[in-house]
């Protein structure tokens, strides 16, 4: 995900100005005058004026504004802030300064010193960090009035401007747009653009996807119409928030793109205790909450409606209101920065209604506060794989039909995870005196269900055979909940290659839908199945089980 940043112009959605995240080094230990600022500053609950240069336009707009976090202790306050391009409130020039913010000393710094050329003056364009260390600009508004469609990467280690060259199907120039970085691709999603045939500007629909590690620009996927929104990644999901359409009415809904079948869903969420569709909204994903930051508009006299700072839970999709925005009427906020998934938002502003010091005013706020914090996974799975094969606490072994080492386990482990092995100690079983069992499958299969029994769940990289094999035992042992992840797995890769074995193996372990969708699978691509190594070597008591259930009346037909 990214940043986000909003300015004067778009004073009532979400930025179009993005960033996510880079590393610069770390406060030393012992430097006593800066960590002093860490509770005198970015720990104050009330705004702070930041000292240091003014930026070159004080009044500056729709500039990106991007949060450097402390990598190395996510419970510290970020390292740096830094503010790229934008333009004078009241002159229209346009700006390529890059101004960055130590946050430890709240001291803004003219960043001059750059290797490289730098970007074309631009604004509302996006800013969105990789990997830690590299921010890469795309798209905005240039001295000509033209959307750009450039790809900057400003190196963070090096200090150095660089252009990859690109390919592919490059997206015309975009502006108040959003972006986001996800498994190093970047998502580029509406905004506007000219459309050449009607010589105006209009809201694009698309999501144009750059692979950073090709430098392709891939093609573009049809969403929705919408511009100055937020757009973020969960769990393998494009979400957009807020915004506007085409006709400029503000957006409630919440849109997902699935990345990986490209469907597309739209959701309303109608909540008495969701934030209301005034004053200017800011919002950033913190793992799985979409926090959202209301503050008064800019743009008239009296405030109406509520502001503060809410989260809608993803999983859940309810919202919750942490406050009631007391601290945020004690300034006009020009400028909301978050990184993804870090605890900390900044606003920036003014705290005197004439003054045109956009930067000067600084509240840094830690969603800690509220009590949102990342929760982490559950390890026990992980914890007893290290366990796994540790002869020095191992009391038993497991071995498989065929040639390959003994697996080292714990009896006390699969006592508690397997009933079969439960009753064979209780029984006086020889394996209970010798202290070893032997599985009659291939090895791979009893090494993947010994890591079942030690972490409850089955590894993304098993091989689809390996899953099938192993659906049988999670069957023939009575564990379910293994029957039902294979199933599971095994929905979603069939293939010309594979379907004969999962109908064979479906058809040992009683998994009849299963079995259902493969001999549907089979009957619709019967000439390629057919040929298939594993369709001729079925068991002739599965084949006659196949032949069995087709209808009285099928038939072959040649297209």
């Amino acid at each position: 995900m990214s940043d986000s940043a909003s300015s004067p112009l778009d004073t009532s959605s979400p930025s179009s100005s993005s960033s996510t995240l880079a590393t610069t080094p770390n406060l030393t230990h012992g430097d006593l005058r800066r960590s002093s600022y860490f509770s005198t500053a970015c720990n104050n609950p009330y705004p702070t004026k930041a000292t240091g240069i003014s930026l070159s336009c004080s009044c500056l707009v729709n500039a990106s504004v991007t949060v450097v976090p402390n990598y190395e202790d996510d419970k510290q306050p970020p390292n740096y802030v830094y503010v790229f391009g934008g333009f004078n409130l009241y002159t229209d020039e346009v700006y390529n300064d890059l101004y960055r913010l130590n946050v430890s000393e709240m001291k803004w710094e003219d960043v001059i010193y750059l290797k490289g050329s730098r970007p074309s003056k631009r604004t509302s364009h996006s800013a969105s960090l990789w990997n830690q260390d590299k921010i890469i600009i795309f798209g905005g508004t240039d001295e000509q009035d033209l959307n750009c469609n450039d790809v900057i990467i400003l190196d963070l280690k090096t200090m150095t401007w660089e252009r990859p060259q690109v390919d592919g199907r490059i997206p015309l120039g975009r502006a108040r747009h959003s972006a986001t970085i996800y498994n190093d691709k970047l998502y580029i999603v509406g905004g506007y653009y000219t459309n050449s045939e009607e010589e105006r500007n209009s809201v694009s629909p698309d999501v144009n996807c750059l692979n950073l590690q090709t430098w392709t620009w891939e093609e573009p996927i049809t969403l929705i119409p919408r511009h100055s929104h937020v757009s973020f990644t969960y769990q393998n999901r494009l979400y957009v928030y807020g915004g506007y359409n085409e006709e400029m009415d503000r957006e409630k809904s919440l849109v997902i793109l699935d990345l990986r079948t490209q469907q597309v869903s739209k959701i309303e969420i109608t909540s008495d205790s969701g934030p209301e569709m005034n004053g200017q909204h800011f919002a950033q994903i913190y793992w799985n909450q979409l926090v959202v930051v209301v503050t008064q508009s800019l743009k008239v006299e009296t405030q109406e409606g509520s502001i503060g700072v809410w989260a809608l839970d993803l999983d859940s999709l309810q919202w919750h209101q942490f406050e009631d925005g007391d601290r945020f009427v004690q300034g006009n906020w020009h400028y909301f920065a978050m990184a993804e998934n870090c605890p900390r938002f900044f606003l920036f502003g003014i705290d005197e209604r004439e003054s045109d010091e956009y930067f000067s005013n600084v509240l840094s706020v830690d969603l800690q506060e509220y009590g949102l914090s990342r929760i982490q996974p559950p390890t026990i799975g992980w914890d007893f794989t290290r366990l796994l094969n540790d002869s020095s606490t191992s009391d038993f072994t497991i071995k498989s039909n065929e040639d390959g080492p003994h697996i080292h386990v714990h009896r006390i482990i699969l006592l508690a995870r397997w009933p079969h092995f439960s009753n064979m100690i209780n029984s006086g079983m020889t394996e209970s005196f010798n202290s070893t069992l032997t599985i009659p499958e291939p090895y791979a299969v009893v090494q993947a269900f010994v890591s079942y029994l030690y972490t409850d769940i089955i590894e993304g990289q098993l091989p689809i055979y390996t899953v099938a094999d192993l659906m049988v035992l999670g069957n023939m042992y009575l564990i379910p909940r293994l029957t039902s992840l294979c199933c599971a797995r095994l929905q979603e890769n069939i293939s010309i290659e594979n379907v004969a074995k999962i109908y064979q193996c479906a058809s040992v372990a009683g998994a009849h839908a299963l079995k259902k969708r493969s001999m549907r699978y089979i009957n619709t691509n019967f000439g390629p199945v057919s040929k298939t190594q594993g369709f001729r070597t079925l068991p002739k008591e599965i084949l006659f089980d196949f032949l069995d259930s087709l209808p009285d009346k099928a038939k072959i037909s040649v297209e």
